[in-house]
């Protein structure tokens, strides 16, 4: 019986602690504020970036002109687009069924993209272009 009172102070003790825990005011400013999140984005950046997005992939866009460029070239290739912001814009053009890209490929392929941009008035400081091959990958 003494063992089962030893016990039951015990639970009952470690109870009393975890409760004890638990309703511990935690000292203000430990918790960060919904605001400070890295991801959050305004809502005039939002809109920024969806119109980007919106003139790079519609019908007639400028991917769109660029693919009909790269398809006269003669280029196989695929794009993988990161939009961080509306003035950061990171492409990788990935050209297919090519072992290793030849710098006269490289800048054959940078050019079509350079000569798209100033087509369509765009700055070219807000796209960052890397061509590698499915080789790479």
């Amino acid at each position: 019986m003494k063992e089962w009172y030893r016990l039951m102070g015990s639970v009952g003790f470690f109870l009393i602690m975890l409760v004890a825990l638990f309703m511990y005011p935690q000292p203000p400013g430990s918790e960060k504020e919904l605001s400070e999140h890295p991801f959050q984005i305004s809502s005039a950046e939002e809109q920024a970036l969806y119109d980007v997005q919106e003139y790079l992939y519609t019908d007639g866009g400028f991917f769109e002109q660029v693919g009909i460029e790269m398809e006269k070239a003669g280029y196989d290739y695929s794009i993988a687009a990161k939009l961080y912001s509306s003035n950061d814009i990171r492409l990788d053009i990935i050209l297919n069924n090519i072992k290793e890209i030849s710098e006269p490929q490289q800048q054959e392929v940078l050019q079509i993209f350079n000569d798209m941009m100033i087509k369509n008035h765009i700055d070219q400081q807000t796209f960052t272009i890397q061509v590698i091959s499915t080789n790479r990958l």
